[in-house]
């Protein structure tokens, strides 16, 4: 099909027609690149020569999403800071929903798994270790099966797999799990000091408490001669 041909489908597509096939991209796919969303948007008709064209029209699909308790989310990418947008459940925020998708052996090894990310340091864990977590379930689960199971959690963006083969939650764990980690590790889990967003890839104050997401820490110190902590009330020398 043409281009020309496209945006002249495009075009004719109804305003309700458009949210429509929003919402069934979302749906079926569940998570969209910034780029993917901007592409669909393009192929619905829909005006994007702004952020502001692409978030209210994102608003409008919430509105008619509210009543099914589902929500169109931005999430930043902790590492690189990539955008992506979820569709999140705005009632049930365990791993327990994610059943339909994964059998209760896959979701008590992601338990773990999320549990083990969380109460490292720097948010990782080695591949050995997490495959040594198929040891403690309660049902039986071969190290070659977990390894298709990890590689299918990360197609679905909700694991990260570096080249060292180190683990960390992607964009969509820590946007749609973002409750269920606070609810279930509130000792651990920690908020960036800068943009407020659950933090757990990022630079730590060797001085006191505060965590602070990469991406955020490139930009609060990218014109400064001398790093501190941001904390009014530490101002230790940073890193």
């Amino acid at each position: 099909m043409s281009a020309g041909s496209k945006a002249k489908m495009s075009s004719a597509i109804e305003p309700i027609d458009k949210r429509k096939i929003f919402m069934q991209c979302f749906l079926s796919k569940g998570i969209l690149s910034a780029t993917e969303v901007k592409e669909l948007l393009i192929f619905c008709g829909v005006p994007v020569e702004s952020k502001s064209d692409m978030a209210n029209f994102v608003l409008s699909v919430n509105a008619s999403l509210a009543p099914f308790h589902l929500e169109i989310k931005k999430g930043i990418q902790e590492d690189d800071g990539a955008s992506f947008y979820c569709l999140v459940n705005t009632v049930e925020s365990s791993i327990s929903r994610m059943s339909s998708t994964y059998s209760s052996t896959e979701l008590e090894l992601f338990k773990k798994l999320v549990e083990q990310i969380v109460e490292t340091d720097d948010g990782k864990l080695g591949s050995l270790a997490a495959l040594s977590l198929t040891e403690k379930l309660d049902k039986r689960m071969g190290k070659e099966e977990a390894e298709n199971f990890f590689d299918r959690l990360e197609r679905d963006k909700w694991i990260k797999k570096e080249l060292d083969g180190k683990i960390s939650l992607s964009v969509r764990s820590i946007v749609e799990l973002d409750q269920y980690l606070k609810d279930m590790y509130p000792d651990v889990i920690r908020i960036c000091y800068i943009c407020s967003k659950l933090c757990l890839l990022g630079e730590n104050c060797d001085s006191c408490t505060i965590k602070i997401h990469k991406k955020c820490a490139r930009t609060l110190f990218e014109h400064c001669t001398e790093k501190r902590c941001p904390d009014k009330n530490c101002r230790s020398v940073w890193g």
